[in-house]
Order: structure tokens, then sequence, then C-alpha cells
């Protein structure tokens, strides 16, 4: 940012941000080196280093951003700075170890000093969800510098680990009525992005169909405040051509499928929510598919 002096544009501050890595897990601590150099001189300036979370959701042509801080602290607290003097501050930031916030919690700042700018964080503020880019919503994770004049921002990463799946096999509109359709042998933990998922597609139909092919789709799903924002088909594999299915004699057929590289990770937060959900096809012509869909979660392969 500038402010303007006798007719001139001079930048308030050059700011350069560096942190020891790219990328974090839950818990672990940035350390961040910050270094400033004044455009003009600064009598005892307010400055703060923050690691800050940020959602971001697009919905109906609108877009907002809420973002908040998790842990930060003053820096040259008492000293006055003069343009062109460049000084350096290495400042340590804790990545909360939760990944949405609790129901229930005091709203205490995180330390009992008014001097500390953690005194103006709220433990019930210390959460954020791991970085997920999805087509509609966004978790964000950034170090800022807040100066006179200048606020600067250097995004980081992270991670979405690993865990378990808490899943089930549910059919879609009317899909229960035409078939059964279950998907099983699906890991019971969440996968890298790039795996390769195995499982077990089961027909048991309930009436006569003519079925085009049988398919397993994998969708984008994205949802906030349970409305759908997003379903996007990322991925898929036809697991059988044209068949006819009759009632009492299911069809079992395994099916595997590679995950795009480049997925975001699985994501639930308070009010929004990032989901891979697969969907076993039955493609039936001039009426509306047979469905049923289960979640797969994927977390980032670098966890």
């Amino acid at each position: 940012m500038v402010d303007v002096v006798f007719g001139r544009r001079r930048r308030a501050a050059a700011v350069e941000i560096r942190t020891d890595r790219e990328v974090y897990r839950p818990g672990d601590t940035v350390r961040a080196r910050v270094r400033l150099t004044p455009g003009t001189d600064l009598p005892d300036p307010e400055i703060v280093v923050a690691l800050l979370h940020a959602d971001s959701v697009s919905e109906s042509g609108s877009s907002w951003t809420d973002s908040w801080a998790v842990d930060g602290r003053y820096v040259f607290e008492g000293r006055s700075l003069r343009a062109g003097e460049a000084v350096e501050v290495v400042v340590d930031l804790r990545v909360p170890d939760r990944s949405v916030a609790f129901p229930e919690i005091d709203d205490d700042p995180l330390v009992d000093d008014p001097d500390d700018y953690r005194y103006e964080i709220l433990r019930s503020e210390v959460w954020g969800a791991p970085t997920s880019t999805g087509k509609a919503l966004r978790s964000e994770w950034f170090v800022q510098v807040t100066a006179p004049g200048t606020d600067e921002r250097l995004a980081i990463t992270v991670l979405a680990v690993g865990g378990p799946v808490d899943a089930v096999t549910e059919p879609r509109g009317d899909s229960d009525r035409l078939a059964r359709i279950t998907l099983d042998g699906l890991p019971q933990r969440s996968v890298p992005a790039g795996a390769t998922v195995t499982g077990r597609l089961r027909v048991d139909a309930r009436t006569e169909l003519d079925a085009r092919a049988l398919r397993v789709d994998l969708l984008l799903v994205e949802t906030r405040a349970d409305r759908v924002l997003t379903a996007e088909r990322r991925a898929g594999v036809t697991v059988s051509g044209p068949v006819r299915l009759s009632p009492g004699a299911p069809r079992d057929l395994p099916f595997s499928l590679t995950l795009p590289p480049d997925l975001t990770p699985s994501v639930t937060t308070e009010s929004w929510a990032v989901s891979w959900v697969l969907h076993g096809v039955v493609d039936l012509p001039l009426r509306e598919d047979a469905v049923g869909k289960r979640v797969v979660a994927v977390h980032d392969p670098r966890a």
C-alpha cells in the first residue's frame, strides 16, 4: 500500500514474509520470518504478525470471505522505525490441532494480557478447516503482517490428514423402487488423491430393467447449510455394458477407479462441506437412472 507525501506517492512499508515450510499439519508450528522496510518514519507503530484462517463461499453469483486470526504477536513494540531502515523478526505461530470448533467453549482470550495480541483472539475462534479449494467453497491459511498502511499475506497449506470414514450406501430419489444398489468393499479410512479405489458394485433389481450400462462415478459435492452448491462428475468407470436385470438375480461386479491426483481434500466445517461421493449407476434409457451413493473421504497425499 502507499501514502502521499508532498504530492508524491510513497510506499508505507515493504514487507517480505518467509516461512520455514510451505506445508503444515494440524498442531505444527509455523516459523515466520518477516522483513519490513518502512517507506516513511513510523513512530511507535502497531505491527502484528498473525496466522489467519479464511472461509470463502461463492453462491448464486455472489461471494464472501470470512477470516479470523488463530494466533498472533505484536512485534517491534516500543520502537520507532525510520524510513528505509529494514528490520527483521521471527515469530512462531501454532496451527490449531482441531478442524472444527468445539460446540461449547468459554469465550476467554488466549492469554490474560491486554498487551499481547492473543488477548484479542477468543479460544472459541482458535480452529479452522484444513486447506481445501473446491469449486464454490475454499478453506485457506495465511501468515499476515499488518502495519500502518500495509496488509500483506503469504499463503500456506494446512494438510487434511487421513482418518476413518463414516459413510453408508444410500439410494438417490426413487432409485430404491427400481433396484437396491450398494457399493461395498471400499476403504474404511480416507485415501490420498491419486490413489486407486477398489470395491464391489451390487445391483439387486426390484423389477425387470434393461440397462445400457452399469457405472461407478465419482462426484464432487459441495454443500452449505444442507443446500447443494456443486455436484460435478470428476471421474468414472464403466463396470458393465448393456445388461438385463431381473428380480431375484442380483449382480455383483468388482470395480477399480483411479482418483484424479488434483482432488481437493474432503472437509467438513461448521457451515459447509466438500465431499467426494461414489455413485453406483444403473444407466436406464428414457427414464431417470437408478443410483446408489456412498461417500469416500480424500486427504492430501502429502499428509
